[in-house]
């Protein structure tokens, strides 16, 4: 049964305070890195304030961090510019939709503002993440959403 309780979400880049708690999240789902190395690529990301690359969470009311997704605009010979995600981890199991959408809400003003036509949102596959050392692309997976 679904609540049907509105949930606001902080939805933002990563916070110094997150980095652990958002790592036992990627490593959970098979990231790659270790938690060092985890810490140093958030630490990069949060370097990078005005770029539109970088690792976004969304927070519950009570600090619980119930979203975490990177994100990254990318050029694709198809459909031009678009804003790829591809790692995108909804942790609520009570609210999948109210995260999913308040991160997808997100996704589109970032993409409006950096002139992305889509939004490229990928199946859960580590092998995709950044800096992974996948030797296939990933052209063609995933769900693209146009930006209205």
């Amino acid at each position: 049964m679904e609540s049907n309780m509105a949930v606001a979400y902080a939805v933002g880049p990563i916070k110094r305070h997150q980095f652990d708690k958002a790592y036992r999240l990627v490593d959970a789902a098979g990231c790659h890195f270790d938690l060092q190395g985890w810490r140093e690529f958030c630490a990069a990301t949060v370097t990078r304030m005005c770029s539109p690359e970088g690792i976004v969470t969304a927070e519950n009311p009570l600090g619980y961090i119930a979203g975490i997704c990177i994100m990254r605009p990318v050029q694709n010979e198809t459909y031009g510019r678009m804003l790829d995600v591809p790692v995108f981890i909804i942790t609520s199991a009570a609210d999948t939709r109210g995260v999913a959408n308040a991160l997808l809400a997100y996704f589109t003003v970032v993409a409006r503002k950096y002139n992305c036509g889509f939004i490229r949102v990928a199946a859960l596959d580590p092998t995709d993440w950044p800096s992974s050392i996948a030797t296939s692309p990933r052209e063609g997976r995933g769900i693209l959403i146009p930006v209205q």
